[in-house]
C-alpha cells in the first residue's frame, strides 16, 4: 500500500502548491474540504476527495479515509480553524507533527496572552469572560471602552467594542463558546508575517493596517495593509516577534501571522501584543509574497507539516507591498451593477480583482472574495500609501441587495 497523506483544505482565494510540495504519484493523497473551496484542490491527482457540508465532521472523514487508504503518515491543515483538529488527529493516530497542547497556544487567545505575558511581552489587560458579571467586574477595574471576543475566534467574528455599560446589551451569547474581555488599546494596529525556524526569524515583513480588521468586519468600507520600511521600527519589531514566538513555539518551526499595537512614548515606539496565528496571512498577502518577495508562505507551511525544514533565508528584495480590500456597499448577497476605477497609471495597483458587472457577491466573512481586492508594489511605504489612498478615492462599485432589486448602493 502506498504512503498516505491527508490534507484538510479550507483555504480560499489563493492557490496552495500541493502538487509542488506533495508527491501525488508515490503517495495516496486524500483531501477533506467544503464544496466552496473544491476548486483549490488538484482533484485529478488526488486518491480521494471527501466533500463536507459541515467541517465539524472532519475527524470522522479522516478516520474513514484512514480505513480506506491506511493510517496517514502526515496530516496537513493550513487554516487556523483546522489546526487544532489536525493536531488532535495526529495524537489519535500517533503521527509526527504538532500536538493539541501546541495548537491551543495559537488558537486560544486567553492561553496565548497568558503565555506571552509570562515571558515579559507587553499585553493590554485581559481575562476570561464567562458571563456579563465578569465583564462588569473587569470594567470596574479597567474602565470602558473594552473589547470582548471569542477565545477561539478569527476574522473578527463576534468581536465587539463596548464603549459604556449600555453596550452590554449588544454582547453575543457568552454561553455559546469561551470569550475573553480585554482593555481597549487606541494605538495603531499592524502585523508581522513570516517564518519562524523554531529558534529565530526566517523571512518576515511587518505592516501597518489602514483601518482595522474589526472596523472592516463591522461593515467598514475598506481595509489596507501596508508594509513598514522605517529602520527605527524594524529592529524593535524583530525583537518583539522573537519574544512572542520563543514563548509559544520554542524549537518548533511555523509560518505565522502576528498582530500588534504600535504606540509611541516620547518618540520611542511601544509595541504591545494583540494576537498571533500559526498560519499564512489571508487577503492578498500570500500573493504579494510570491509575486514581489519571491517566497511562498503557503508552500513553507506545507513543508513544515510534512516534516521538512522551510527555506529560512531573509528576503532579498527591498520593495514595499500593500493590499487594499473594498467591501460591496451593501451586505452580501448582492449583485454588482457597475464598476469604475479612475486612477492614473503612476499610482495604479500592479494587480486588481474587481467583480465584473452581474457578479453575485456572497461571501460575508474573511478577506478573500468579499468584494474588490488590489495589490501594490513600490520603492517606499510613502509611495504605496499614496497609491492605496488614490485607489480608494478613485474606485466606485454600484451594487444591489438580492432582496431589494430596485435599491442600488454605491461604494
Amino acid at each position: 500500500m502506498q504512503s498516505h497523506v491527508t490534507v484538510i483544505h479550507r483555504v480560499r482565494g489563493v492557490d496552495v502548491p500541493y502538487l509542488e510540495r506533495i508527491d501525488h504519484v508515490s503517495n495516496s493523497v486524500t483531501y477533506v474540504c467544503p464544496r466552496s473551496v473544491l476548486d483549490g484542490i488538484p482533484v485529478h491527482a488526488a486518491a480521494a476527495v471527501t466533500i463536507l457540508d459541515d467541517m465539524a465532521l472532519v475527524p470522522a472523514a479522516v478516520r474513514d479515509l484512514a480505513a480506506r487508504f491506511g493510517t496517514p503518515e502526515r496530516i496537513v491543515a493550513l487554516h487556523e480553524f483546522d489546526l487544532l483538529t489536525a493536531a488532535e488527529l495526529r495524537a489519535e493516530f500517533d503521527l509526527p507533527g504538532d500536538r493539541p497542547e501546541y495548537a491551543v497556544r495559537f488558537r486560544d487567545k486567553l492561553s496565548m496572552g497568558e503565555t506571552v505575558r509570562e515571558q515579559g511581552v507587553s499585553v493590554p489587560a485581559f481575562r476570561a469572560a464567562p458571563d456579563v458579571a465578569a465583564i462588569r467586574e473587569f470594567a470596574s477595574e479597567h474602565r470602558f471602552p473594552l473589547i470582548v471576543k471569542p477565545r477561539l475566534g478569527a476574522g473578527s467574528r463576534d468581536v465587539v467594542k463596548l464603549d459604556s455599560a449600555e453596550d452590554l446589551s449588544i454582547l453575543p451569547d457568552l454561553s455559546a463558546e469561551p470569550f475573553l474581555v480585554q482593555e481597549f488599546c487606541p494605538d495603531e494596529v499592524g502585523a508581522i508575517d513570516g517564518v519562524w525556524t523554531g529558534s529565530g526569524l526566517g523571512p518576515w515583513r511587518a505592516s501597518k493596517y489602514l483601518g482595522t480588521c474589526l472596523e472592516f468586519a463591522d461593515n467598514g468600507t475598506s481595509l489596507g495593509y501596508i508594509e513598514i520600511d522605517d529602520p527605527a521600527l524594524i529592529g524593535p519589531l524583530a525583537t518583539f516577534a522573537e519574544s512572542v514566538l520563543s514563548a509559544l513555539s520554542a524549537g518548533t518551526p511555523t509560518v505565522f501571522h502576528l498582530e500588534f499595537f504600535l504606540g509611541y512614548a516620547f518618540g520611542i515606539p511601544h509595541i504591545r501584543f494583540l494576537e498571533v496565528a500559526a498560519r499564512a496571512a489571508g487577503g492578498e498577502t500570500t500573493h504579494m509574497w510570491r509575486e514581489v518577495h519571491g517566497y511562498d508562505l503557503l508552500g513553507a507551511a506545507v513543508d513544515i507539516q510534512l516534516g521538512r525544514t522551510p527555506v529560512s533565508a531573509s528576503l532579498a528584495d527591498s520593495e514595499v507591498v500593500a493590499e487594499l480590500l473594498i467591501h460591496p456597499p451593501v451586505t452580501p448577497p448582492c449583485t454588482v451593477l457597475d464598476v469604475q476605477l479612475d486612477i492614473s497609471c503612476a499610482y495604479a495597483p500592479y494587480h486588481y480583482s474587481v467583480p465584473p458587472v452581474g457578479t453575485m457577491i456572497t461571501e460575508t466573512f474573511g478577506y478573500a472574495e468579499i468584494g474588490a481586492a488590489f495589490r501594490f508594489r513600490g520603492r517606499s511605504n510613502r509611495e504605496v500609501v499614496e497609491a492605496v489612498q488614490r485607489t480608494i478615492a478613485g474606485f466606485r462599485m454600484d451594487c444591489v441587495a438580492l432582496d431589494s432589486p430596485t435599491d442600488a448602493a454605491v461604494a
